[in-house]
């Protein structure tokens, strides 16, 4: 064995999270199913008909069911993949809008949390991992306000008592490491 193969590294098969997953492959199965749902009634009648109409003039031409019916079905696959086709990309087209405007929010948030505005909720939409991490940063910018006070109020504290050296000096180190908390 050469000394590549042995250093290589495994691959690794990493999963998307299986709720997202399930959401979207089923929005695409329904549309794909539909469409041959659709396709299925639609040619059948077709062919229903066009049999019928060769079956009454069977003793005049000769043809076989393929011959009959090719010219309708080559015309009905065809409505049907670019029906399912179109329908797949409208349905990716409204997927990745909710994607969008859900991920927006969140930056938005994350603009608003830089520019010092902690307290105006996140107010994601769209997918629900999205919602979710919507809550989280919502929680921890909550967290962060929450820190924000407690260590005005210190602040204040220090300000405006007076406290012998011991306790200031204790409060003081304390503040310093609340402050390490909020801001690294």
């Amino acid at each position: 064995m050469s000394p590549l193969r042995s250093s290589r590294i495994p691959r690794r098969t990493i999963f998307v999270n299986p709720r997202f997953q399930f959401g979207v492959t089923l929005s695409f199965s329904i549309a794909v199913f539909a469409g041959g749902a659709l396709f299925g009634w639609s040619f059948y009648r077709c062919a229903k008909s066009a049999l019928r109409i060769a079956s009454l003039q069977a003793h005049y031409h000769f043809l076989t069911p393929y011959a009959i019916l090719e010219d309708p079905l080559i015309r009905h696959v065809a409505i049907l993949s670019a029906g399912v086709l179109a329908a797949c990309l409208l349905l990716l087209a409204l997927l990745l809008r909710r994607i969008r405007r859900g991920v927006g929010g969140l930056v938005d948030s994350l603009h608003r949390s830089a520019q010092g505005d902690l307290s105006t909720p996140t107010g994601a939409e769209g997918l629900t991992d999205i919602v979710r991490l919507g809550t989280k940063i919502d929680a921890a910018r909550t967290r962060t306000l929450q820190r924000i006070h407690e260590i005005r109020a210190e602040v204040d504290l220090l300000r405006n008592e007076p406290l012998p050296d011991e306790e200031f000096a204790r409060r003081w180190s304390a503040l310093k490491t609340a402050f390490r908390k909020v801001a690294p």
